[in-house]
C-alpha cells in the first residue's frame, strides 16, 4: 500500500474516532437529562473503545512516518493527526466524567440540568460537528470558527461558576449543586479547550501555520 493509500486509511480511522467521541458526549449528557444510569455506563464502557482506538492510531501514524519518511504537506498531516487523535482520547475522558454524574440526577428527580449548562453542552457538540467538517473537508474557515466558539463555553463555565456560589452562600442545601454542576461545566469547558485544539492542528496541517496563543484571532 502507497503512502496517500495509507493516509487515506488514517483519515477514515481518525473520522471514526471523532464520531464515537461526539456520541460519547451526546449520550453522556442524554444520560443526565434523562436519569438514565444506563446510557451512562454505555459512556463509560465506549471510553474503553476509543482509547484502544487512539493507541491503534499512533501506532499507524508512527508506522507510516517510519516507513515512507514524508516531507512537506504529508508530514504536516501525519504530525496533526497525531496531535488529534490524543486530543480526541482526552474529550472522550471528559464525556465519561460527565455521564458519572447521572447517579446525582437519579439521586435528585426533580432536578433539571441548568439551562446555561445545557446551552454549553450543544454549543460543545456543534464544536465537535463543526471541527470534524473542518477536518474533512480541510475548511480553514469553519476551523476558526470553532475557535471563536469556544469564548461562548468560556463565559457559561464562568456565569455557571458564579451563580451557583450565590446559591451556595444563601442555602446550603444548593452545595452539592455547586459541586456537581461546576464540576461538569468545567469538563465542558476543557474539552471545548481539547476542541480547539484540533480546529489549531486542522489549521496547521492546512497551512503550517501556527496559531496556538494568537492573540489576534
Amino acid at each position: 500500500m502507497n503512502l496517500p493509500d495509507r493516509i487515506q486509511d488514517l483519515n477514515y480511522n481518525l473520522l471514526k474516532l471523532s464520531s464515537l467521541v461526539e456520541t460519547n458526549i451526546k449520550d453522556a449528557f442524554s444520560a443526565i437529562e434523562k436519569k438514565d444510569l444506563d446510557k451512562s455506563k454505555t459512556v463509560v464502557n465506549v471510553d474503553s473503545k476509543i482509547n484502544m482506538m487512539e493507541v491503534e492510531i499512533e501506532k499507524e501514524v508512527n508506522e507510516i512516518i517510519e516507513k515512507f519518511h514524508p516531507t512537506d504537506s504529508d508530514l504536516r498531516y501525519l504530525l496533526a493527526a497525531l496531535k488529534i487523535n490524543n486530543e480526541l482520547e482526552r474529550i472522550g475522558d471528559y464525556a465519561t466524567n460527565i455521564a458519572r454524574n447521572t447517579q446525582f440526577m437519579v439521586e435528585n428527580p426533580d432536578l433539571e440540568l441548568p439551562k446555561i449548562l445545557a446551552h454549553s453542552a450543544e454549543t460543545l457538540t456543534s464544536m465537535l460537528n463543526d471541527v470534524i467538517n473542518a477536518f474533512i473537508l480541510s475548511d480553514e474557515a469553519k476551523a476558526f470558527k470553532v475557535i471563536e466558539m469556544d469564548d461562548i463555553i468560556d463565559n457559561n463555565n464562568r456565569e455557571i461558576f458564579t451563580l451557583f456560589k450565590e446559591k451556595a452562600k444563601s442555602n446550603s442545601e444548593f452545595l452539592r449543586q455547586f459541586i456537581v454542576f461546576t464540576n461538569i461545566s468545567r469538563y465542558v469547558e476543557r474539552a471545548a479547550d481539547h476542541t480547539t485544539n484540533i480546529a489549531e492542528d486542522i489549521i496547521f496541517q492546512i497551512n503550517g501555520k501556527i496559531v496556538r496563543h494568537d492573540e489576534t484571532i
